[in-house]
């Protein structure tokens, strides 16, 4: 169920993306002779005023068609027709549709889930087999001295324990229903660091919840903020600081990770990352891409005449290959993590 719920967030993402080029288009005169939502042959087709709107089978995104932009028709209200500054912003539309789509969710999850600002001194859970689960401690139960020292915050309680070794006796005080309740055991051992000692004890998260405003200024400074390290990383690829091969994820890899993230409870957040990564994506200058297709625009406002069919698909033809060869190399990366058990995203 979460791969599918993963796999219905990213087709949202592109729908969207499409949808900005159609709005525009259609606003700007353009027509648009449909708009798909999936690939392949039609399973539902209904058309609303001009616009045939499907629902076709493959449901790997979506396309918004415009008159003259890949056929031979002509008119007035085809994209060809228009000055480049309308085709312009109709192409920036699908881009910018992802990034706000970006800020929007972001700001949804300030306002509804909150940030993490802390942790308070509330079980949220027990491992299994540690000494809290031993010894009887519950979800729910509020931590208030280790050792008979008084707790009064989270760090000061994961102070106290690092200083104590795996399986010396140890005892817990908790709060549970108004009662006092102490509990005496053995500490284990860290998984991640068997010189450690564990407890065994989760707990509840304090989180700030933001008003409407706040969250969407929040949310669309920590957008530019991963922008700035989105361009940083990409020079680190070009420059071999980074490997293509560990860094970046094909298909496989975003449904895996976006699987993960609704098993864990932070899909809605890495939806925002993937949107704002798909707009910029389609902003690289690039045919197929958006940003070929500005590029294009670009080029004929400087040459002071179109360029011609042929060029373009020629440029096409170039910037697909790459893209095609981009996309099976990340997917060879993918499928070896798959197969080798490692995981998609780093431990660090």
């Amino acid at each position: 169920m979460t791969v599918v719920i993963a796999i219905l967030g990213l087709i949202f993402l592109i729908v969207i993306h499409e949808m900005g080029h159609m709005l525009t288009a259609k606003a700007l005169g353009v027509h648009v002779p449909e708009f798909s939502v999936g690939f392949g042959p039609a399973l539902l087709q209904k058309k609303i005023g001009r616009t045939v709107y499907s629902f076709r089978i493959v449901l790997l995104g979506g396309f918004a068609r415009m008159a003259g932009m890949d056929d031979e028709e002509k008119g007035p209200d085809t994209y060809p027709a228009k000055p480049p500054w309308r085709r312009a912003l109709i192409i920036l539309a699908g881009p910018f549709t992802n990034i706000l789509a970006s800020i929007v969710i972001l700001a949804l999850v300030y306002m509804f889930s909150g940030v993490i600002t802390g942790a308070s001194m509330r079980v949220e859970s027990v491992v299994p087999h540690s000494f809290a689960a031993q010894a009887g401690v519950k979800p729910g139960d509020r931590i208030i001295a280790f050792d008979g020292d008084r707790m009064d915050g989270w760090s000061g309680f994961q102070k106290a324990v690092s200083s104590r070794k795996p399986g010396e006796k140890a005892t817990l005080v908790v709060s549970r229903d108004g009662h006092r309740m102490t509990f005496s055991g053995r500490l284990g051992k860290n998984p991640d660091d068997p010189r450690q000692a564990l407890v065994g004890v989760q707990p509840q998260p304090v989180r700030r919840i933001y008003g409407p405003l706040e969250a969407t200024g929040l949310a669309a400074s920590r957008v530019w903020f991963v922008t700035e390290q989105l361009g940083s990383f990409v020079g680190q690829l070009a420059s071999g600081q980074q490997s293509f091969s560990k860094s970046v994820s094909g298909p496989i890899g975003i449904v895996a990770i976006s699987s993960e993230s609704v098993s864990q409870g932070y899909f809605f957040s890495l939806l925002s990352f993937i949107s704002l990564n798909l707009g910029l994506f389609n902003l690289i200058p690039l045919l197929p891409l958006d940003g070929g297709h500005l590029l294009v625009i670009a080029a004929e406002k400087v040459r002071g005449r179109p360029v011609s069919k042929e060029t373009v698909m020629k440029i096409a033809a170039f910037g697909l290959t790459l893209l095609l060869a981009v996309f099976l190399f990340a997917t060879y990366g993918d499928l070896s993590k798959l197969f080798d058990g490692r995981p998609f995203i780093p431990n660090r």
